[in-house]
């Protein structure tokens, strides 16, 4: 197993996601164009010893502005995601953990992390210019994990 020469063997960052679900379309940012410019979910890393619930929602005031009325108690998806030569890194390991979120509305004024928001179907993830963290979503986000009432 390849060692990592900034963290102990088993550390990975966890970083959350929210996954705000309308007429089976998936809510997205994109993120502003002095970042990346690639379309991401909306969340991010957690400080650590962070509360999952206020980390996520203090990612999205941060990013976005906008306030989260609902956030599941468990996730609905989860996966790794090996980053390379970031955050003055050579590697190291993201956990993302993607919750099914509500947010009170969309009323967004871009930010210096978010430029856009706009909803996209699963066909549509497939050829969207997504960051890399998020790029496997579109093999697992299905619709119909969303039918049944929050």
């Amino acid at each position: 197993m390849e060692q990592s020469p900034h963290f102990p063997p088993a550390f990975h960052r966890v970083t959350i996601k929210g996954l705000c679900v309308r007429d089976g379309k998936l809510l997205m940012i994109r993120e502003s164009d002095a970042l990346s410019g690639k379309w991401e979910l909306p969340g991010g890393g957690l400080d650590f010893g962070e509360d999952i619930r206020l980390g996520f929602e203090r990612e999205v005031e941060e990013e976005m502005g906008l306030k989260v009325t609902r956030m599941a108690t468990r996730p609905m998806y989860v996966w790794p995601h090996r980053y390379e030569n970031k955050r003055k890194m050579e590697w190291f390991y993201s956990f993302v953990v993607a919750y099914r979120i509500e947010l009170q509305d969309l009323v967004f004024t871009p930010t210096d992390e978010c430029a856009e928001l706009k909803f996209f179907s699963r066909d549509e993830l497939r050829d969207m210019n997504l960051c890399g963290q998020v790029k496997h979503l579109s093999n697992i986000f299905n619709p119909e994990d969303f039918t049944e009432p929050f």
